[in-house]
């Protein structure tokens, strides 16, 4: 039932505005994908605020004493009842994508004020529930290269809503409202990594990024709290992988199980097992944009070389497998299982290079490029709790900035690609800390 509701989201979504997955696309580059790493030197101007006190007064995810109980992955979806028209009405889209491009100066703070009214405070109210359940774990397990994630394209849409909320509080200096709808993002980008899926995984990640954004806005708003140590009270790291790469091998696992090694598989059987994974690998090069691959025609290579059979038999013999059962396994079984086996090693020690000849490489996760996307959030997050250092230093300095990090008085952390402190030199009244340019204004 619940995954009716979300195609029916989905479908509705589509309904009321046909160009939609156009508009999503050109209107709304962040959401739904990670930025590529870049040099881009970042401009701040900031201005000297100490810590508040106490030093947890702000925060940037629900805390316990904020929380219901209840399931927030149900509760998101229900932001859309009835309210199609804010979410996918006609120029619904662009309009948002107008409000995330003008400069905050620029923004109409308050027409902004409640911004989404009732749909986006049901998106508090999910935020702040207890228990995610995405109900999608027998489906990972089940449905294999063909598990849909209807779930991920309307909450994208959610979030591009709650960062032109968020700018909107912003702009019009109502921080404590502006936090209020940080922590509502947060909690959503968090959530997203309890979803057994990685796409969902990078979702989130996408989302805490474009929250991220905004919060960078805030801190060089006159009169911004600092958020030193609500920055450093965020859980490390914010978003979650571990279920998103668990929901990989599940979802590779459901669509290789054909594969036999307990009995002798028949013609039939196989036939059946190599035409269902030839269409999944050819549909998701596809989608890459990568150039077909004919998977009989590699497997008719293996199959004719007879060494090649003898060697996979062997290989198998050594994995754990009765010599004497193998032994009656056709040819195109055992090189499948050798396939399979193959990908299983590449799967779990993918600090080496995959067999570029795997016929199973195209099903690997792309370990790299996912750590390298939780590694910019983390390194984001690492170098705005510099700069709420700075400001606090500077608050107690006369507007002067430290000559050396050291001379901080808060723990500060290294850079998580580098794990070292960051670079860090200063010019006049600009720091120069890693990518960043912070210039302090009194």
């Amino acid at each position: 039932m619940h995954r009716v509701l979300l195609a029916a989201v989905v479908l509705v979504g589509l309904i009321c505005n046909p160009s939609y997955a156009a508009d999503v696309d050109e209107a709304t580059p962040l959401v739904g994908r990670i930025a590529n790493p870049t040099h881009a030197v970042v401009r701040l101007i900031i201005r000297p605020m100490p810590a508040p006190t106490p030093a947890l007064k702000y925060q940037l995810l629900p805390e316990v004493r904020e929380l219901n109980p209840g399931n927030p992955a149900q509760n998101y979806l229900k932001c859309f009842a009835e309210q199609q028209g804010f979410f996918y009405g006609k120029g619904a889209a662009s309009e948002r994508a107008s409000y995330l491009a003008m400069p905050l100066a620029e923004l109409p703070a308050d027409k902004l004020r409640d911004y989404g009214g009732n749909a986006l405070r049901q998106a508090d109210w999910a935020a702040r529930l207890d228990t995610p359940d995405w109900q999608v774990l027998q489906h990972v397990q089940s449905d294999g290269l063909d598990l849909l994630l209807p779930e991920l394209e309307p909450l994208r849409v959610l979030a591009t809503a709650l960062q032109v909320r968020f700018r909107g509080e912003v702009a019009g200096r109502r921080f404590d409202d502006a936090l209020r709808a940080a922590k509502t993002m947060f909690a959503l980008a968090r959530h997203l990594g309890e979803y057994p899926a990685e796409a969902a995984n990078l979702a989130g990640l996408s989302i805490a990024d474009q929250a991220l954004d905004t919060l960078q806005e805030m801190i060089q708003q006159p009169g911004c709290p600092n958020l030193y140590w609500a920055l450093t009270d965020l859980p490390c790291p914010l978003v979650e992988l571990r279920k998103g790469l668990q929901g990989n091998r599940a979802v590779v696992a459901a669509d290789l199980r054909p594969l036999r090694d307990d009995v002798p598989m028949t013609e039939a059987e196989l036939e059946k097992a190599v035409g269902r994974l030839s269409g999944v690998i050819n549909f998701g090069r596809q989608q890459a944009g990568e150039p077909p691959r004919s998977l009989r025609t590699a497997l008719a290579a293996r199959i004719g070389d007879a060494e090649r059979v003898r060697a996979a038999r062997g290989r198998l013999v050594v994995a754990g497998g009765k010599e004497e059962l193998i032994a009656k396994f056709p040819p195109l079984q055992v090189v499948l299982l050798d396939e399979k086996r193959e990908y299983e090693v590449q799967r779990d020690e993918r600090n080496r290079a995959p067999r570029s000849d795997g016929l199973f490489a195209d099903l690997l996760p792309d370990i790299l490029k996912i750590r390298q996307a939780l590694g910019r959030l983390e390194q984001r997050i690492a170098l705005l709790r510099h700069v709420e250092a700075l400001r606090q230093y500077a608050a107690a300095h006369d507007g002067q900035l430290p000559a050396k990090l050291a001379e901080t008085t808060v723990p500060l952390p290294d850079d998580p690609f580098t794990a070292k402190p960051f670079a860090y030199k200063v010019e006049a009244a600009t720091a120069h800390l890693g990518r960043y340019e912070v210039t302090v204004q009194k």
